[in-house]
C-alpha cells in the first residue's frame, strides 16, 4: 500500500559518513529524521545543524522504537550483517553503506532475511545515481558507441583513514572493498555486460598502518567478450592526467574528466551531420547533483511507493563478488572466474 502522503521516520545510525545522509533526510519534507551515534559530540552537531526529530541511544534502541520506520546505517563493515538481520526481524526497512558485507555468505543472509520480512533493503552506492554514469549507460544501451570492447574506471582518494578501517578483518580487506567498490559499481553500470573473470594485482605501498591493501589494479573480461581495467588507490598524492572512467566502442567513446568540472564527453561516428569519430569531442550537459541525497531520496521513495531499489541487496552482492574475486586472484596470482565457488 502506498504511503505517499505520510512522513517516513528514518533513523541514521553512525554520524561519520552517515552525517551526509542525515543532512539529506533533514531537507526532505516527507521525512522525520532521527539520529544515533555513540559519539555525543556528533549527535549534538546534528541537533544544532539539522532538523532532528529525536535521538536514539543505539541501533538496538532504534530497532525497538515504535518511532522509527527505517534505518540508514553507516557502520563498520563487520556490523552490516548483524544490524541487517535484526532490522529484518524488527520489520524495519534498511539501507547500509557500501559494501553490502564482507563475504557472500553474509550478503546472502541479509538478502534472504529482507525478503522473508518483506522489507525494503538497499545498499547505499551513491555513484549509481551519478548523472554522468547514467548518461554513459544510455549511450551504451542506445548503440551510439557501437559494440563496446574496452572499459576503464579509476577511483582515487587522497585522504588517510583511521579506526576500524585499519583492521583488515573488520573491513573485509582494504582499499578495494571500501572506496574502491565505487569503481566496481561504475564499471558494472556502464559496461553493458556481466563480468566473466577477474585478474588482479594489489599491494600496500605507503599506507603502512593499514591492515589490507592500499592499491589495486584489475584486468576484467566481460561475458560479451569486451575487456576492461580498474585502478583504485588510497596512496596517491595527486590525481594526475586521468579520466574517471572511459568506455570505447567500435563507433565511438565516452569519458568523464577526473577533476576540473568533471565534464562528460563523447565522440561517435553515428552522430548526425556527418561528424566523424576523429573530430572534436562533444561535451554532454548533465545535471550536477548531490548523489548521496539522490540515493537517500530513492530509498524513501521506494518505501513510500513500494518500489524495488535500484541498488538492491542483489546489486550490492554483484559488486562484492567482483571485489572478492579480485582478492582471490591477488592471492593466487591467477585469473578468477565468476560466479565464485564457495
Amino acid at each position: 500500500m502506498s504511503r505517499a502522503n505520510q512522513k517516513l521516520r528514518v533513523c541514521v545510525v553512525g554520524l561519520g559518513m552517515g552525517y551526509a545522509h542525515a543532512k539529506a533526510y533533514s531537507a526532505m519534507e516527507n521525512v522525520d529524521l532521527y539520529v544515533c551515534d555513540l559519539d555525543e559530540a556528533k549527535v549534538k552537531r546534528a541537533q544544532s545543524e539539522l532538523n532532528v526529530k529525536g535521538v536514539l541511544g543505539s541501533w538496538e534502541e532504534a530497532l525497538d522504537s515504535k518511532l522509527v520506520d527505517a534505518l540508514d546505517t553507516a557502520l563498520p563493515h563487520d556490523l552490516h550483517k548483524q544490524v541487517a538481520l535484526k532490522a529484518a526481524e524488527a520489520g524495519k526497512h534498511f539501507m547500509t553503506e557500501k559494501p553490502i558485507a564482507r563475504t557472500l555468505e553474509e550478503a546472502d543472509a541479509m538478502i534472504a532475511a529482507a525478503k522473508k520480512a518483506g522489507i525494503k533493503f538497499m545498499v547505499s552506492e551513491n555513484q549509481r545515481f551519478e548523472p554522468a554514469v547514467i548518461k554513459t549507460k544510455e549511450f551504451v544501451e542506445s548503440g551510439l558507441l557501437g559494440e563496446i570492447f574496452l572499459v576503464t574506471v579509476f577511483e582515487i582518494w587522497f585522504g588517510r583513514f583511521g579506526g576500524w578501517r585499519l583492521d583488515k578483518q573488520r573491513q573485509g580487506g582494504g582499499n578495494l572493498i571500501d572506496s574502491g567498490i565505487h569503481a566496481v559499481n561504475t564499471f558494472r553500470t556502464i559496461c553493458g555486460s556481466e563480468v566473466e573473470s577477474v585478474y588482479s594485482l594489489s599491494n600496500r605501498f605507503g599506507f603502512t598502518e593499514l591492515g589490507g591493501e592500499d592499491t589495486n589494479l584489475l584486468a576484467i573480461k566481460l561475458k560479451s567478450g569486451a575487456i576492461g581495467n580498474m585502478m583504485t588507490s588510497w596512496n596517491v598524492a595527486h590525481s594526475g592526467p586521468l579520466t574517471r572512467f572511459a568506455v570505447y566502442g567500435n563507433d565511438g567513446c565516452a569519458w568523464q574528466e577526473f577533476g576540473g568540472d568533471w565534464g562528460l564527453y563523447f565522440q561517435s561516428s553515428k552522430l548526425p551531420q556527418g561528424l566523424s569519430y576523429h573530430e572534436q569531442p562533444t561535451k554532454v550537459l548533465v545535471e550536477k547533483i548531490n548523489t548521496i541525497e539522490a540515493a537517500c531520496r530513492h530509498f524513501v521513495d521506494c518505501i513510500l511507493n513500494d518500489k524495488q531499489p535500484i541498488m538492491s541487496g542483489e546489486e550490492g552482492r554483484k559488486d562484492l563478488e567482483i571485489v572478492l574475486a579480485a582478492y582471490r586472484s591477488a592471492e593466487t596470482g591467477l585469473p578468477v572466474s565468476l560466479p565464485l565457488s564457495k
